[in-house]
């Protein structure tokens, strides 16, 4: 979810030729039953702080995220709180998370001009060492609607960041219907999925991670970067840095301003 930084993507048309069947113990769920979110597994991030975005034009309230029907649904709304236009969702699972995984989200994501779903983890000990997988990023406008971003961002802070990552033009409308995305996090490599199907994968083996110094993390065990626990965040930004700071928009055009999650799962053999 960071956008404190400079990408460059490459775009892929269709996955690689491989499928991954998940297997192994589910370490972390929720399904989301009853009508309420369970607050042993999740915390609400909520504020207008910069921290949750640079530029977003939104504030986060628990007001905007509800449990109804079996989904987590976090909004969007055109509506004025403190020194913001629009307020919306999001959420951090509980506890400091875990290392190397299977992390699957099942998700029908927003659509509408400037609507920013984003489905990512970040690790919780980030005093010297920032970590963040992003496991789908996605900007709502309509001609931008099979397009997910897909990237990986590791240095000693958010403002000293490497980052790897590509652009993905997925073969179906990622608003109309839900669909899987899933991170598989090992030792030597992040590969990412939809609907099981691998799309890209980073090498965590690979002597680049050491080319700048002045960029790698500088706590935990290793410098080697993604090396320590993580855990899950959803959100649903309005506007910001990912739109490239374009606070023209008309949200009476917003098709669909809310991002509805089935459920979410963490497997570890």
């Amino acid at each position: 979810m960071s956008m404190k930084r400079i990408l460059s993507f490459s775009i892929f048309l269709f996955p690689f030729s491989s499928i991954y069947c998940w297997t192994g113990k589910v370490v972390f769920e929720d399904n989301f039953v009853g009508s309420s979110l369970n607050l042993n597994k999740w915390e609400y991030e909520e504020g207008c702080s910069e921290i949750y975005g640079p530029r977003n034009l939104q504030c986060y309230s628990r007001n905007n995220v509800q449990v109804r029907n079996g989904n987590l649904i976090i909004t969007a709304k055109k509506e004025k709180l403190e020194d913001k236009d629009y307020t919306s969702g999001s959420i951090r699972q509980r506890g400091i998370g875990t290392t190397y995984g299977a992390y699957v989200v099942r998700a029908r994501l927003a659509r509408g001009d400037h609507l920013w779903s984003a489905i990512w983890m970040l690790g919780k000990d980030s005093s010297c060492r920032y970590e963040e997988i992003d496991i789908a990023q996605y900007r709502g406008q309509s001609s931008l609607s099979k397009e997910l971003e897909l990237t990986g961002h590791w240095g000693k802070s958010w403002d000293a960041l490497n980052s790897e990552g590509t652009a993905v033009n997925a073969p179906f409308d990622l608003a109309a219907d839900f669909h899987e995305y899933a991170v598989l996090w090992l030792p030597s490599k992040i590969q990412w999925y939809i609907d099981d199907r691998k799309y890209y994968e980073i090498s965590l083996t690979d002597p680049k991670w050491k080319s700048d110094p002045k960029k790698l993390p500088c706590d935990g065990l290793e410098q080697k970067p993604f090396s320590q626990p993580s855990n899950f965040i959803l959100n649903l930004g309005v506007g910001g840095a990912f739109f490239d700071n374009n606070p023209n928009f008309d949200p009476n055009t917003w098709f669909k301003p809310s991002m509805e999650i089935d459920w979410v799962r963490v497997y570890q053999e």
